[in-house]
């Protein structure tokens, strides 16, 4: 069984990860192909895939998904705050551009 912070944390990453592809899209589609834009969608995949790993998994042993939920937890928050970097970046560089 998933802890509760992990099902949290995955899921504020997934729905993250999400809005910025969609910022990164509109970016795509207002300037050219930005490489942040495909680094965006595979950590959204990590993050749906960590996800799906939790819901294919939940009837192990806890002692058994400890530790991937510990690692598991730590990327999706560390996928959070580089998902919230990329995002101000696309959105200052791509969409509204006010760089330089």
């Amino acid at each position: 069984m998933a802890t509760k912070s992990f099902n949290n944390i995955t899921t504020l990453s997934v729905i993250l990860t999400f809005m910025a592809v969609v910022l990164g899209f509109i970016g795509v589609v207002i300037s050219e192909m930005y490489p942040g834009f495909i680094i965006l969608f595979l950590l959204m995949l990590i993050a749906i895939g960590s996800k799906f790993y939790a819901k294919k998994n939940s009837n192990k042993p806890n002692n058994f998904l400890g530790n991937y939920y510990t690692f598991l937890t730590i990327l999706n928050v560390l996928i959070i705050l580089v998902t919230l970097w990329m995002t101000f970046v696309i959105t200052h560089d791509r969409i509204l551009q006010d760089c330089c």
